[in-house]
């Protein structure tokens, strides 16, 4: 069930090289003569909606992304409707990557989590440069094994920590990944990326907030301490942090529960 989405901007020229800029791998995937001759004719500006489904399980893929400021979640969704976030992708990566590693399909739902720009491009263009590139084959790779990384942590995470543990891993990586702005991010939907109940949710929060970790103000809710977020969150996060962002950055985000 891919989607040709529309931008919604009036100039790809003057936003594109700015777009490129923000997304950490194709910023790096672009350093070669080769790879921008390749790919800058074929890449467009699109605009994703929060909770948009850019693929099904099972559907094959078209197209990849680059997020710029969005989030993509990659979700597993069980019999009864239960959903479970495996991984998350922003701006340090690539959504779709399995299109280049031999099956062509999506091998979970992608869902988005975070509004906001990403950069398409056909999946074929990808492909043909992951199989003549010898440095972008590095490169993809590299990220393919920085995502395993994430995903089999999160198994581990999932299953021995606490839901307060877990919040504060969520929030610090979607945090990573956002350059600040504020969000529209529910508790039930907190709650599906976690696999947990809505009310396990604002337990947790509310320990936070009374942390001076977060605070609500008219709804929102903002990181105040990314320290204190550092000092309760469990031990994945640092493992799945230092694969995608090897010197730490300091960025302001909001969040609405």
């Amino acid at each position: 069930m891919s989607k040709n989405i529309e931008a919604r901007i009036d100039d790809q020229k003057e936003l594109l090289p700015v777009s490129i800029a923000k997304n950490q791998l194709l910023t790096r995937l672009v350093g070669t003569a080769d790879a921008r001759n390749l790919l800058l004719p074929h890449l467009k500006l699109v605009h994703f909606e929060s909770n948009q489904v850019l693929y099904e399980q099972g559907d094959p893929i078209e197209f990849v992304y680059f997020p710029v400021d969005s989030i993509v979640s990659g979700l597993a969704i069980m019999e009864d409707g239960t959903t479970l976030e495996t991984s998350m992708v922003g701006r340090e990566g690539l959504v779709g990557i399995s299109a280049i590693l031999g099956s062509g399909v999506s091998r979970q739902w992608l869902w988005v989590s975070v509004s906001g720009a990403a950069l398409q491009l056909e999946a074929k263009f990808l492909d043909r440069l992951f199989v003549n590139s010898e440095e972008a084959l590095k490169l993809l790779m590299g990220f393919y094994r920085s995502l395993m990384t994430q995903i089999s942590q999160r198994c581990v995470c999932n299953t021995r920590h606490t839901v307060l543990e877990r919040l504060c891993c969520w929030l610090l990586m979607v945090h990573d990944r956002v350059g600040g702005g504020n969000l529209r991010l529910t508790q039930e939907m907190i709650a599906s990326r976690l696999g947990t109940r809505r009310a396990g949710i604002t337990v947790a929060a509310g320990v936070l907030q009374g942390m001076h970790a977060i605070e609500y103000r008219r709804g929102q809710l903002h990181i105040t301490d990314r320290d204190m977020l550092d000092h309760v969150v469990c031990e994945c996060y640092p493992i799945m942090r230092s694969s995608f962002y090897p010197q730490r950055r300091t960025l302001h985000s909001g969040f609405s529960l």
